[in-house]
């Protein structure tokens, strides 16, 4: 993936700092997302996040024929998130805190 990409120009500058969900997860806590941070890839979110319903209306889709491609791409990012309110105890915490994140230390990209 870094190949093409680089031969587009395009770098992941961060990729080799950040490339691993627990890596995603020390650098919220590092930036003073104390209270909470969570990370999963893109390809656990759509296993697990995506209704069957969406899933369905997706493969609909002429662009998309091949799934196993999709899941291939969809490891390569991930989304990290965190909070700021207080441990958990303020409502944003809470609603964060039930979001379900990826286990484990998961390589991205």
């Amino acid at each position: 993936m870094e190949a093409n990409l680089a031969s587009r120009n395009i770098h992941l500058y961060t990729l080799k700092k950040y490339g691993s969900l627990t890596r995603q997860r020390i650098r919220l806590k590092s930036a003073g997302f104390e209270h909470g941070f969570r990370a999963a890839d893109t390809e656990f979110i759509w296993r697990k996040w995506v209704t069957e319903k969406e899933k369905v209306r997706v493969a609909a889709l002429e662009m998309l024929d091949e799934f196993e491609e999709l899941e291939l791409l969809l490891r390569h990012y991930c989304v990290a998130w965190g909070w700021r309110d207080g441990g958990g105890e303020g409502l944003f915490g809470r609603a964060w805190a039930e979001v379900r994140e990826q286990e484990g230390d998961d390589e991205v990209g």
